[in-house]
């Protein structure tokens, strides 16, 4: 018999617990004998794990109250800077239009050619017997150029002197028949005055007289056409000698010794014997555009210069206009006379076929306003130029004239007082903002207000990013 096991008095309900009193969840029996084990675990309180979340609810809700009421403070004052810069003047350069020169230069190009240029044919036709020039020889006017061998023409000159005398005797004979004819009639004439011969015999006495002087007539026709043929042939053979129509220089030739030389026109292989150039003089053609073409007058000075004379200015003078615009360009062509400069080594300074630039001196009672140039703006519109008025920009359409270069001529669509932005950017658009400076004609202003610093163009590039 096991041994009583003694307990202390506050053990005893928990043990009754373990073997079964009242719900019997733990028990343990092992032959007579169990080890009693405490295993009551006492149960969570409610209280405190609704207030460990409410705990934590309010941590989280501080954590994003630190968090996100910060970004957002710094997303509004992004958005405020940006809208600021947007809504800023833009700075800009303005100038007033100002009054071109009433004397300028018009600079353009232009050609030069010969004062005469001609293609020497030939007026006979033979073979060539010799020339006495060549290409770039200088010849005086009427000099011999070359001969041509012409046996045909000589021998049909003959021929027509021939025929000449032939129409002559048959001249005389009529002649002579007349004046029998004539004799004739006078005394048939008689005859019939005292009727001794029949009306019918008389009448032909008197129309052989009438046929005797036609006859006559005739012959003196053939007679004169025949030496019109020997004067014809007399002056062919003269085109047996070339001569220069004018002093100038050889600029071509067509034939050799021996060349067969066609007179004909309208051969397909007919080609000049010579070409000839006069250079002493030369004319220059210039296109003069349609804003400057009512300034050009007739006998007004021009300097003339080529590149291949650097330095050295050649006076000519306009000899006459068209009078007439190109419909094609729009200009009017101007020649001018250019006297031409013998150099001490031999030929010419200026040479015909030379691009030389003309310059005219252009005189205006009403000289048109300039702008610089980058302050046009070309769009679908057209021409425009942007002007600052009561802190706003606004485009005017305009008409452009001469281009010089930095400076534009507006002929039309300026008055003279409006603020032009020198050089209007992207930024530049219909109403936008502008800041400006005082200035006076001609001269750019730095505007008054300064750009944004890099902090403020940081947060403006900022904002649009997070935009």
């Amino acid at each position: 018999m096991q041994p009583t096991q003694l307990r202390p008095p506050e053990v005893e309900p928990m043990v009754a617990r373990l073997e079964g009193d009242g719900d019997g969840r733990h028990r343990a029996h092992d032959h007579g004998h169990s080890d009693e084990v405490d295993l009551n675990v006492p149960e969570p309180r409610r209280g405190w794990v609704a207030a460990v979340g409410v705990v934590a609810l309010l941590a989280l809700a501080a954590l994003l109250v630190v968090g996100l009421v910060p970004r957002h403070r710094q997303d509004e004052e992004l958005r405020a800077d940006a809208a600021a810069a947007v809504d800023a003047p833009v700075p800009v350069n303005v100038v007033l239009p100002r009054r071109a020169a009433t004397v300028v230069d018009l600079p353009l190009p232009g050609t030069l050619r010969p004062w005469q240029e001609v293609s020497i044919f030939a007026r006979t036709n033979g073979y060539l017997k010799k020339y006495y020039v060549d290409i770039s020889n200088p010849v005086e006017k009427g000099q011999l150029l070359a001969e041509i061998d012409t046996p045909e023409v000589e021998q049909e000159l003959r021929q027509a002197e021939a025929t000449v005398e032939q129409m002559k005797a048959f001249a005389n004979k009529a002649v002579a028949d007349r004046d029998l004819a004539r004799v004739t009639w006078g005394r048939y004439k008689q005859l019939v005055e005292s009727k001794n011969i029949s009306v019918q015999e008389a009448d032909e006495r008197r129309s052989a007289v009438v046929a005797a002087e036609a006859t006559v007539a005739s012959a003196n026709a053939n007679v004169a056409a025949a030496e019109a043929s020997v004067r014809r042939l007399t002056e062919m053979l003269s085109f047996q000698k070339v001569l220069a129509p004018f002093a100038g220089v050889v600029t071509g030739r067509g034939y050799d010794v021996g060349s067969l030389i066609s007179a004909n026109p309208q051969a397909a292989d007919v080609k000049p014997l010579f070409k000839i150039a006069e250079n002493d003089v030369l004319r220059a053609f210039v296109n003069v555009p349609q804003s400057s073409a009512l300034t050009i007058r007739k006998g007004m000075q021009v300097r003339v210069t080529a590149k291949e004379r650097p330095g050295r200015v050649f006076t000519g003078f306009v000899m006459g206009t068209t009078n007439y615009l190109d419909a094609t360009n729009r200009s009017l062509l101007t020649e001018i006379k250019v006297p031409n400069v013998e150099e001490p080594t031999g030929g010419f300074a200026l040479l015909p076929g030379m691009f030389v630039q003309a310059t005219f001196e252009v005189k205006r009672d009403t000289p048109p306003l300039t702008v610089p140039g980058p302050s046009l703006v070309t769009t679908a519109e057209g021409t425009q130029v942007a002007v600052a008025k009561d802190g706003a920009a606004h485009f005017q359409k305009v008409t452009i004239g001469q281009d010089f270069g930095n400076e534009i001529e507006i002929v039309e669509g300026l008055s003279g007082d409006e603020l032009v932005i020198a050089n209007p950017g992207e930024r530049i658009i219909e109403g936008a903002k502008v800041a400006t400076g005082s200035t006076e004609p001609g001269q750019p202003a730095q505007a008054q207000a300064k750009p944004p610093d890099k902090q403020a163009r940081a947060k403006v590039v900022n904002a649009a990013v997070a935009r």
